[in-house]
């Protein structure tokens, strides 16, 4: 995205965020400053202080967050980069979030402080709410197990070719999995989560996966 259009999108997204600014850094754009956690009744509960950069990539990609008051430990069990930077997701589920590209009020409000909450009930009860994935490629594998419900990894390899190579069959068709189900209502959302990733992501992902068969 050119410069302006990150711009103009990053002034209109933190008009919401009145405690972030923009500001620019040895010619590189970055926003900075104070999200606060607030309840829909109880009010604010926590806030974490914050320095984000755009990458070349963005918006087809997260922004990198760097939280900056410190108050999640740096340990990559709390999903904290060797960069510092914060892990916000399993990189297939970033791809599918960020492949047709995102805006930075989408960004805030769906992924990072959702994120920003999860650590907060972790510090609070040692654990997160929904559970967590893996870093590095066990967490991809644990994401395509849970999209397809199926631990098998030869498996998830044979059904990853299929969706990325094969043509899909009809709506109304029964499922070729042998469910008795019209694909409709058996793979066809799983299916339609794993190709919002993109085929060339997938198709790069098989050949990592394959060698750990």
């Amino acid at each position: 995205m050119l410069m302006y259009k990150v711009i103009k999108d990053i002034d209109q997204s933190i008009l919401s965020y009145p405690l972030l600014k923009r500001v620019e850094e040895k010619g590189y754009v970055r926003v900075v400053g104070e999200i606060p956690l607030i309840h829909s009744e109880k009010g604010e509960f926590d806030r974490y202080e914050v320095s984000i950069r755009f990458p070349q990539s963005y918006p087809k990609c997260f922004p990198k967050v760097i939280e900056t008051s410190e108050k999640i430990p740096r340990k990559d069990f709390r999903h904290v980069n060797p960069d510092l930077t914060l892990c916000l997701a399993v990189e297939p589920e970033e791809k599918a979030i960020a492949n047709n590209g995102i805006n930075f009020k989408y960004f805030l409000d769906k992924v990072l402080v959702p994120h920003l909450a999860r650590e907060t009930f972790r510090e609070i009860n040692g654990a997160y709410p929904d559970g967590e994935y893996t870093h590095g490629n066990s967490g991809i594998w644990e994401f395509y197990e849970s999209a397809l419900e199926s631990t098998d990894r030869k498996l998830i390899i044979s059904e990853l070719e299929e969706i990325i190579y094969s043509k899909w069959q009809g709506r109304n068709e029964l499922c070729k999995c042998g469910s008795g189900r019209k694909f409709k209502r058996c793979h066809l959302d799983k299916w339609n989560t794993i190709i919002k990733s993109g085929r060339d992501y997938i198709i790069e992902k098989l050949d990592q996966l394959k060698k750990e068969l």
